[in-house]
């Protein structure tokens, strides 16, 4: 039996946590246990910097409901959301495995056309790093941080098998999302999940949606361009090792 991969493209409702949780209850429910699954970037509130440090000092809560749901799904569930450590709020990916934190992955590449930078501190570039799960080698970049292979070939120098995209990209820039994700699949001979928000974000921003599963050759393994729903893929880990073997690549 391989392993399963899964990502949620849903609708992230703006400055809504209650209603955002909800829905990701609903649609995971419909998941396989013992694999992994990825949400959206800021899965529970979107980017409402009006009431950001009000969401970031609510973040327990929300790392409470990840934590539950990595536990039901006997799993990895990895999430970013507003962390606030001292003076700064980061938009942190956190990686829950079979209910245990296993640690938090800053974004490091702030987005300017979302003014993130002045919203958000930026991690530190040591904090890309791999995280050993249960389902493998995992890796994470955050949404605009795809634009940076320099991360992404730290992570697979590092042994990532699974690189992990959370993502709200927008609409206008889809086919650039579609083409980076993939890429850096080849690229890092990895296994790439990306999950991307879909639909209106609360404000005049419309999301790409256009998540995917992509094999370390590049196959695409799932695809959702449009609408809600969960994405699925069952693959096998030594894929990796056996194209980094037959196509030999120093990064």
């Amino acid at each position: 039996m391989g392993t399963f991969l899964s990502a949620l493209q849903m609708e992230v409702l703006k400055g809504d946590p209650e209603a955002n949780l909800k829905k990701v209850e609903r649609l995971s429910s419909l998941l396989p246990k013992g694999g992994l699954l990825l949400l959206p970037e800021v899965f529970c509130c979107g980017f409402d910097y009006g009431r950001l440090q009000e969401l970031a000092s609510q973040s327990a809560a929300v790392l409470e409901f990840l934590k539950d749901l990595s536990g039901k799904l006997d799993g990895v569930v990895v999430a970013t959301l507003p962390l606030k450590e001292g003076n700064c709020v980061y938009n942190a990916a956190v990686v829950f495995d079979k209910g245990r934190l296993l640690g938090r992955r800053p974004k490091i590449k702030l987005f300017p056309l979302f003014k993130e930078p002045l919203h958000f501190c930026p991690g530190r570039e040591e904090e890309n790093r791999v995280f050993e799960t249960s389902v493998g080698k995992v890796g994470i970049v955050v949404c605009f941080e795809v634009r940076f292979n320099s991360l992404t070939n730290a992570l697979r120098r590092q042994g990532a098998q699974i690189i992990l995209v959370p993502a709200l990209w927008g609409l206008e820039r889809r086919e650039h999302f579609k083409v980076l994700t993939r890429a850096r699949a080849i690229e890092t001979q990895s296994f790439l999940v990306a999950a991307n928000g879909w639909g209106k974000g609360g404000d005049r921003t419309f999301f790409a949606g256009s998540s995917g599963i992509y094999s370390p050759w590049g196959e695409v393994l799932a695809y959702k361009e449009d609408g809600e729903g969960p994405l699925v893929a069952e693959v096998d880990l030594s894929q990796v090792e056996k194209v980094r073997k037959k196509l030999p690549v120093d990064l």
